[in-house]
């Protein structure tokens, strides 16, 4: 049984009558679609498209804030500490005055941490293991510290990043520092980009705000990002070009792109959750090149080691690489001129 799964089926060994339940960072199962029989106005929370997508295929409305009190919340872990501590927090704040918070985490994951963490905060938790899982919960009550609270939400909100100088929040990709394949990128890139250009798998817009600043003749570009969280970053730090930006909440992988584009900028993730997976990072490349027009150019940005090249062999006309350095490698590709 996965941590998901434990978490879940917790709920349902422990909901009875009528419970107003929210699910955080809610991932897709059939005992979740099981939870909303038991509690027919579940709220439940995913910012990240694919698996929002996943949810909406069960027949479950999400949405991206918590509103209102709850008499039960269930929170599974982000892979970022802070974020997910931010999580615990506002679900506290969110609780009826007895209210449960329901967790549950792999013990390869920081099972013992967050528990931790959660009695620190509500004074008190209860837990088991199962499946190399943990499962811990804690009630509302008296003895919440309400400023750490309060301390651990404002930790985990979006704030302008010094090393950067844009908006962030913890969670996203390289969210405290510019990352070095994106710095290596926009080093490479033309000083002449004109016409519409897209962003794929924008993040916070670090690539887009850089180049909109050096490239006042681009008419319109097009942010594109499963996270949302990333995705409000991104628009946040664009503002100044509100007038050319045009962001998406898309699935990169599946979901059709813009088309006609005359280039792309692109640093496509390779990881699923806590998993490696190159052919994601393919997938979402094959996907961008459908969206160059004849003679349009790809600037892409990748570990070394990862094999984009054969993508681009099947996609477009032909493709470099403009350099190699730091264990990250930069590739112009450009697509074929004739139909």
């Amino acid at each position: 049984m996965s941590a998901t799964q434990l978490l879940y089926q917790s709920a349902l060994d422990s909901i009875s009558g009528d419970l107003r339940v929210a699910v955080v960072n809610a991932h897709a199962d059939p005992l979740l679609k099981e939870i909303s029989k038991q509690s027919p106005e579940l709220t439940v929370l995913q910012h990240f498209k694919p698996e929002h997508d996943e949810l909406l295929r069960l027949g479950l409305n999400c949405s991206q804030t918590l509103e209102g009190e709850f008499d039960l919340i269930l929170l599974s872990p982000a892979k970022n500490k802070q974020q997910t501590l931010g999580w615990m927090a506002e679900a506290m704040k969110h609780l009826v005055d007895g209210g449960k918070l329901l967790m549950a985490c792999t013990n390869n994951h920081g099972a013992k941490s967050y528990e931790s963490a959660l009695k620190t905060l509500a004074g008190g938790v209860g837990s088991l293991s199962k499946s190399k899982c943990r499962v811990f919960s804690a009630r509302k009550s008296v003895s919440l510290n309400h400023e750490l609270t309060v301390q651990w939400i404002n930790d985990a909100k979006a704030a302008t990043i010094e090393s950067h100088g844009l908006l962030s929040q913890p969670g996203l990709f390289s969210w405290d520092r510019p990352d070095i394949g994106s710095t290596l990128l926009l080093k490479h890139l033309p000083d002449s980009l004109t016409g519409a250009g897209m962003d794929l798998c924008c993040g916070y817009g670090f690539l887009s705000a850089h180049i909109l600043e050096k490239n006042p003749d681009i008419k319109s570009l097009y942010l594109i990002e499963a996270d949302h969280m990333a995705l409000n970053c991104a628009e946040a730090n664009t503002k100044p070009w509100a007038g050319k930006c045009q962001p998406h909440w898309l699935d990169a992988a599946s979901d059709p792109l813009p088309l006609k584009l005359d280039w792309i900028v692109c640093n496509p993730p390779f990881h699923t959750g806590q998993r490696q997976d190159i052919e994601l990072g393919q997938t979402i490349v094959a996907n961008g090149c459908k969206s160059l027009k004849r003679a349009g150019k790809l600037y892409l940005v990748a570990n070394r080691k990862l094999p984009y090249e054969a993508v681009l062999d099947r996609m477009l006309m032909r493709h470099r690489i403009i350099v190699q350095e730091q264990g990250f490698k930069v590739i112009e590709a450009t697509k074929g001129v004739t139909p």
